[in-house]
């Protein structure tokens, strides 16, 4: 069976003064994110100062994964490159790291290509159906998505935690009218959906021999 690489790297990390804050802010998050090993492999792990890596068993609760990524660390800008394809090593099941094969192949020259680009999602990999159409919408996505403020990256986020506008609306202290604006001005369900649906392509790659 194939698995899934996910690699993060922070855009301009060099510039941000507190790197180091930034890096406990992920090491928190990671903790949570790692509790839950139902579709994790190998858990996510810091590889370098401002990158790091996940391996997945599946694609469920990859997006979701990520939005909590790009929330955890606004206002600055995370890009993410999925890799699709089957582990050459053995799986470390404590780190990501000391692992290899055309998954990881994928993954990193998917993030080679953003670094290229002010993209923020990318996607690669053999035997993905309809990879070429996936990933340009993915970049669609990734120029609609850079331009959010907090407040609507805060929505998208309880959305896809399935959180009620009625409590999304008082979390955030405003009206129900300006969730339900932000929503449709954003066209977050359609994101969501488009989220979903590169999933479903993603899982049914992964069970390819």
């Amino acid at each position: 069976m194939r698995k899934l690489v996910l690699i993060g790297d922070i855009v301009d990390s060099k510039r941000i003064k507190n790197r180091a804050t930034i890096q406990k802010k992920l090491e928190k998050l990671f903790a949570i994110i790692n509790s839950d090993r139902r579709f994790l492999d190998s858990p996510f792990t810091i590889t370098l100062g401002d990158e790091f890596q996940a391996l997945y068993n599946s694609s469920d609760n990859v997006f979701s994964d990520i939005w909590k990524i790009i929330f955890a660390l606004y206002p600055e800008r995370v890009r993410f490159s999925i890799g699709l394809g089957k582990i050459s090593t053995k799986i470390n099941r404590l780190q990501a790291i000391g692992m290899d094969g055309p998954a990881f192949y994928h993954a990193r020259e998917g993030m080679e290509e953003l670094k290229g680009y002010s993209y923020l999602f990318n996607v690669r990999g053999y035997g993905i159906t309809n990879l070429e159409l996936i990933r340009q919408i993915l970049f669609f996505v990734s120029h609609s998505i850079g331009k959010w403020k907090l407040t609507r990256i805060k929505i998208f986020n309880f959305l896809m935690e399935d959180t009620s506008i009625k409590v999304i609306s008082q979390e955030l202290k405003i009206s129900d009218k300006a969730v339900y604006k932000n929503i449709d001005t954003a066209k977050m369900y359609i994101i969501m959906d488009i989220f979903k649906e590169i999933e479903s392509y993603l899982n049914a790659s992964i069970k390819k021999d």
